[in-house]
């Protein structure tokens, strides 16, 4: 009776080893393309590029900016997953006039600039309208006419010591 039952246990524990030490077919090459990276991860990975400068132009029908930076003219297309800020409103890029400064985050994609983010500051358009209140300090308190001398500055009292 012991026989039979380190037979029957030993038996499926033999079974069990011999199949799990076999070899799968091959069938085709599978193991190259295992061992193969994707098509995409031979590509360079995409780098995002800050542009902070002045727009030249602005295209809302074809979502086109132009942005004159340090290195020059640079197109960029907007997305409608672009973010548009201006100031600290959201904006779309028909609210962008030329010649206002941009910050633009873009990324080279097929040879064109695909922006992520464009930000529009407010203080340029402030800069641009002429300050046509002067302040008291600035302007003379004396009144000369151009044939009268200028007066003669009062003496000041020093502080006795």
């Amino acid at each position: 009776m012991k026989g039979r039952c380190l037979i029957s246990l030993l038996l499926p524990l033999l079974l069990l080893g011999v199949s799990c030490t076999q070899q799968p077919e091959k069938k085709g090459q599978p193991e190259k393309v295992a061992r193969g990276k994707p098509a995409s991860a031979k590509e360079k990975p995409l780098k995002i590029v800050h542009l902070a400068g002045e727009t030249i132009s602005v295209y809302p029908k074809t979502g086109k900016l132009t942005v004159r930076g340090k290195n020059g003219e640079v197109d960029i297309y907007a997305t409608e997953k672009t973010i548009i800020q201006i100031g600290r409103d959201n904006g779309r890029l028909s609210d962008i006039a030329a010649g206002t400064k941009a910050t633009v985050k873009y990324l080279e994609i097929d040879g064109e600039n695909i922006a992520r983010s464009i930000f529009i500051t407010e203080e340029a358009r402030e800069e641009k309208e002429p300050q046509k209140t002067e302040s008291p300090s600035s302007q003379p308190t004396d009144k000369s006419t151009p044939d009268q001398p200028p007066a003669a500055p009062s003496p000041r009292a020093w502080p006795p010591s």
